[in-house]
């Protein structure tokens, strides 16, 4: 399940990725209509550098925004050629992999992150349910409550990232995956503490047993 996960988030960068190159090429059009001189474009490098090492860490689209500009004016300095030649040449060698990509996201990817998520709060909820009638049983099932309830809880919060990439809203109220997290981690608070009195119970008696086999 985590690996389908997975491979959702890989999908949504592709798509982040698409969307980023194109307005890359927009803005780097912009700039060179203006017919920057090797000094200008220099400064541009170095403030194009300076944006995509501060958002490529918060926002993986707003990276590539940056990059591609900054790697046709790279290729500007080192061998000048006409704004729209290099342009063409650029717009040639990706529009048709940008297309295809984004149609391919686009009709790939949107609705399947809503599933997942639904599927995900629903197994949350049920794994939430059986833990909590677990604090009320035997010192085994509140152990494997505990280990379950903690893989429901990971995989809700890693299927809640990946539906954030969504280019459509996924349908699924946060409020309820946000009372489903809330009540997961309570869960999971209230089972560590009494795994962790489990554990003093049995120490306890350990301790006691040589004990009591002595003779009076």
């Amino acid at each position: 399940m985590l690996h389908s996960v997975n491979v959702w988030s890989t999908m949504q960068r592709a798509v982040q990725r698409t969307l980023g190159t194109a307005i890359g090429l927009l803005l780097t059009s912009a700039v060179l209509v203006l017919h920057p001189g090797p000094v200008a474009i220099i400064c541009l490098i170095i403030v194009f550098e300076f944006f995509l090492e501060y958002v490529v860490a918060r926002n993986y689209g707003l990276g590539v925004v940056f990059l591609t500009p900054l790697a046709l004016l790279l290729s500007e300095l080192s061998s000048p050629v006409s704004a729209s030649r290099l342009l063409h040449d650029r717009v040639i060698g990706s529009g048709i992999g940008i297309s295809v990509g984004l149609v391919c996201a686009l009709l790939l990817v949107h609705g399947r992150a809503a599933v997942r998520m639904r599927e995900v709060l629903h197994l949350c909820t049920v794994v939430s349910d059986q833990a909590e009638q677990a604090l009320h049983s035997t010192a085994g099932r509140r152990r494997v409550a505990q280990v379950q309830l903690a893989a429901s809880a990971v995989e809700l919060y890693e299927a809640k990232e990946a539906a954030s990439g969504e280019l459509r809203p996924t349908g699924v109220d946060p409020a309820a995956v946000a009372a489903a997290e809330h009540r997961a981690y309570d869960l999971l608070g209230r089972l560590s503490r009494a795994v962790l009195a489990d554990d003093r119970a049995g120490r306890g008696r350990g301790r006691r047993r040589p004990g009591a086999a002595r003779p009076s």
